[in-house]
């Protein structure tokens, strides 16, 4: 309730600022809102995209780098030099480091002209013969000085692999002279790291992506960084890299939130690149474009308000003028005029008003003071109707009556019509309720059953529920009236009258019902139209159901009224329809 109150505006240009307001805002919010979701869409969009292109780019340069590395690893696989002289048998050491030193030059003219060769090792079927170190460092690079015949393919394939950070490719070297695949030597060479580094960055020139590549067993090939949220990137990513291909292009990595990733193998080495980039890095531009937005709308809604505040003043200062003259005409005051010196709309309002006041001055005191009294005396005058021919019947049967001597029967008939004509006189107000209109017709029919003996049955249902309704006064007699001179009189044999009280789909029901000579159809069309109808030359007019209908009209407006369905020779049914009232509405 005081929410409801509280959005209850005394004065129009509070509620017009403050619709305009919302509008202002709401149409500021959904922009700022809209653009910031169009372009982190675009933004992540664009971002996969070009993540895809960078990450396939890259795998393509490191393959191209990969193939190189074969084909220098075919050169001095198949140099005939090499093929002779590492399965060549020697008698001492000096013989052997001869022979070492001539594969070692072979090996040098292979790889002259590779910078990204950094290790080569050349093994005979029993250990180390060749170690060539291109790189001055100080690593220690012992575990390569054993032979391990274990990780070379035996049909003499290229594998990569990864151990203690660096990156080899191993082959195993067979005699092409022989016809079967014989072993005579195994070869390792390594990469050097810094070319690697430089393909990356030649894509990734920003560095705002995180490129990892893995290899076949999601060991750290390369990376191009090496902090702490890396770390831990690099330690998530090797144990999920295996759910890597069916996963969403955004993923939730802990401790650095969502990232987009891309990923893609390489067929030659099997190694993936995958490259990360923060979705909020992402979100800055977006989140820069929507504070923007925000700004000028915050700057674009105290100017409207401004603009609206200096609007609203001129188009309410008449209308408040106009709300003061109406007051005025409240307290019957028909004599203010308004005065609004302006040539819109307000101003055509304000001379409307004007000239109704005036024909109101000139028409209250006779048109609208005479159209309610007409109204008023044509209610009266059909509340206050009664059949005559009814009241003598009444008498001519007590006087009768009263000679045969049944004075029980003269008392119980002049009591009853004695209430009638009270009620029938009495001024209590225009509405009585249901059970009391009933009353008065069992009054009337106590009169009628004593007139016609046993021809006559009369029968009441009404629900608790429409007892206490209130109906007009005198609104049932004429249908029941007109239920007994033009159906039960005519008719040859007993006749009953039957009343019904309900309330139906918030209306109250009240049916009349007599088993009597009925009415044809074209009788029942006019009476229901509202149009006089001679139901009996001899017996009344027959407008007694017009009256009702007329009254029932004018008290509460044309969807209420009688509705009638007669048949001839079988009776008819009044049914009256009538808004619920109760007493105290």
């Amino acid at each position: 309730m005081k929410f409801k109150r509280f959005l209850r505006f005394r004065h129009l240009k509070n509620q017009l600022l403050l619709q305009n307001a919302l509008s202002i805002s709401l149409i500021i919010g959904l922009t700022a809102i809209t653009t910031y979701s169009i372009a982190i869409k675009i933004q992540v969009k664009e971002a996969i995209r070009y993540n895809t292109v960078m990450v396939v780019q890259i795998s393509k340069s490191i393959d191209n780098m990969v193939e190189s590395f074969n084909r220098v690893m075919d050169g001095v696989t198949f140099n005939n030099d090499v093929q002779k002289t590492l399965p060549a048998a020697y008698e001492n050491s000096k013989e052997k480091n001869f022979l070492n030193k001539h594969l070692l030059s072979k090996i040098t003219d292979e790889t002259i002209m590779f910078d990204e060769v950094d290790l080569v090792y050349l093994y005979d079927t029993e250990g180390l013969r060749v170690n060539l170190r291109r790189s001055v460092n100080n690593n220690n690079y012992d575990f390569l000085n054993k032979l391990r015949p274990e990780i070379y393919d035996s049909h003499g394939k290229v594998t990569w692999s990864v151990e203690k950070s660096v990156i080899t490719a191993n082959r195993m070297i067979y005699d092409i002279h022989a016809y079967n695949m014989k072993a005579i030597g195994y070869l390792t060479m390594s990469m050097d790291k810094s070319y690697l580094t430089e393909r990356i960055q030649k894509f990734d020139p920003t560095e705002e992506r995180h490129i990892i590549i893995l290899d076949k067993e999601n060991n750290v090939v390369m990376s191009n960084s090496n902090d702490k949220e890396l770390s831990a990137v690099t330690s998530w990513l090797s144990n999920s890299t295996k759910h890597l291909a069916n996963s969403d292009t955004t993923i939730e990595i802990p401790g650095s939130g969502k990232m987009i990733v891309n990923n893609y193998q390489s067929e030659l080495t099997g190694w993936k690149i995958i490259s990360l980039i923060s979705l909020d890095e992402i979100s800055e531009g977006p989140a820069l474009i929507g504070k923007t937005v925000f700004l000028i709308g915050i700057i674009a809604f105290i100017i409207g308000i401004i603009i609206i505040w200096i609007s609203t003043n001129y188009i309410v200062r008449p209308l408040n003028k106009l709300s003061l003259v109406m007051d005025e005409v409240e307290k019957d005051n028909f004599n203010v005029q308004l005065q609004i010196d302006r040539s819109d709309e307000l101003g055509r309002v304000g001379e409307s008003f004007n000239r109704m006041m005036n024909k109101i001055n000139n028409l209250i005191s006779d048109i609208y003071q005479k159209d309610i009294n007409e109204k008023d005396a044509q209610l009266r005058a059909l509340r206050a109707q009664i059949n005559p021919h009814f009241l003598y019947n009444t008498l001519d049967t007590i006087n009768w009556m009263a000679q045969f001597g049944e004075s029980a029967e003269v008392s119980k008939m002049t009591t009853s019509l004695s209430r009638l004509l009270k009620k029938s006189i009495t001024n209590n107000g225009e509405f009585i309720r249901l059970e009391e209109e009933i009353n008065y017709i069992d009054d009337y029919m106590t009169i009628q059953k004593i007139r016609f003996q046993d021809r006559i049955h009369y029968s009441v249902n009404v629900e608790p529920a429409a007892k206490n309704c209130l109906v007009p006064k005198l609104i049932l007699q004429p249908i029941v009236e007109n239920a007994m001179i033009h159906g039960i009189e005519k008719k040859i044999g007993n006749g009953f009258i039957m009343i019904n009280g309900k309330i139906k789909n918030n209306k109250l029901h009240i049916e009349v019902l007599d088993n009597g000579v009925g009415m044809d159809e074209d009788k029942v069309v006019t009476l229901s139209e509202g149009r006089y109808v001679n139901l009996d030359e001899n017996k009344g007019t027959g407008n007694g159901i017009l009256n009702v209908q007329n009254r029932i009209r004018l008290l509460f407006g044309d969807d209420n009224g009688i509705k009638i369905e007669s048949n001839s020779n079988v009776g008819t049914l009044f049914e009256l329809i009538l808004p619920i009232q109760k007493e105290g509405d």
